[in-house]
């Protein structure tokens, strides 16, 4: 049998996710994962709140029929 297990190791023993039937003396391979958690980005929002605004001077919709309307020959 050849499977992968993701598991965890809770201090004294490694716990895996998954029941696999083990035979006493089977041999195994245990790989561990250094993942360190990186740093996510965070994107601040609330630098682009308002900036309809700043772009339009009337309400968006109203903009785009003024748009509609200046197209039309």
């Amino acid at each position: 049998m050849l499977a992968a297990v993701k598991g965890y190791y809770d201090g004294t023993q490694i716990v895996m996710d998954e029941n696999v039937d083990l035979q006493t003396g089977q041999e195994v391979i245990v790989t561990i994962l250094d993942m360190k958690k990186k740093a996510e980005k965070k994107v601040d929002l609330k630098q682009y709140v308002g900036r309809g605004e700043k772009m339009f001077h009337t309400d968006a919709q109203e903009y785009i029929r003024e748009l509609r309307a200046d197209d039309r020959m």
